[in-house]
């Protein structure tokens, strides 16, 4: 193997295997709650979220639940994911070896999504009628337009409410789902040090056949 093709390898090793694990993409779960969502089966909701400059992987999704959040109402949720031109990209894994009441607590939903740079996603949330006989679940959302996370990313400052077999507009409220994006992006100096490297190595072989 020649001297390029060694350093080519190496430079690659080290950009694909220095990831950043388990980083918060984009969360507002610091903020004050304004009400919350009602979750039967007769509503859908509709959250949408802003990725930034470089590609990522979606692995948890965490939501607050409300004044009495009951376990069932976890079993009977279906968290989905949207590309922004609507396309089902797939369901996230429910919580499992849930027990007992969830008030106020944290709720964090699985996945392994591929997600591209500079693009518009969507939570779809939905109950099965199954719930509905234990009574109504609630998510709570903030009015807050304060969020953390990495450069560009960020949650829509509204969601949707649908009304299940109407075709009428959907109910827009001002505020955002309390919520918290996780999963892995590449370093950046990883990826500039590949850049540079492939650069650099490139002008020496340039010269070297000159």
């Amino acid at each position: 193997m020649t001297g390029f093709f060694k350093v080519l390898t190496v430079l690659i090793a080290i950009s694909t295997g220095s990831m950043i694990q388990a980083a918060t993409l984009v969360t507002n779960l610091n903020e004050d709650f304004a009400e919350q969502i009602t979750l039967t089966s007769s509503w859908e909701f509709t959250q949408t979220f802003t990725t930034g400059s470089s590609d990522a992987t979606l692995q948890e999704l965490t939501f607050i639940g409300g004044s009495g959040f009951l376990s069932t109402n976890i079993e009977y949720l279906n968290v989905k994911l949207f590309e922004g031109n609507g396309s089902y990209m797939g369901t996230f894994t429910n919580p499992a070896n849930v027990a007992g009441m969830f008030s106020n607590q944290i709720i964090t939903f699985s996945g392994n999504f591929s997600l591209n740079s500079n693009s518009i996603y969507s939570i779809g949330i939905t109950v099965d009628s199954g719930a509905d006989s234990y009574g109504a679940g609630y998510l709570n959302y903030t009015s807050s337009l304060n969020q953390n996370g990495l450069a560009g990313w960020g949650i829509g400052n509204n969601f949707l409410t649908w009304t299940v077999g109407d075709t009428t507009a959907p109910q827009d409220t001002a505020g955002a789902l309390s919520m918290s994006l996780s999963g892995v992006v590449p370093e950046p100096s990883s990826l500039s040090l590949l850049v540079l490297g492939l650069s650099g190595m490139a002008v020496l072989r340039r010269r070297r056949v000159g």
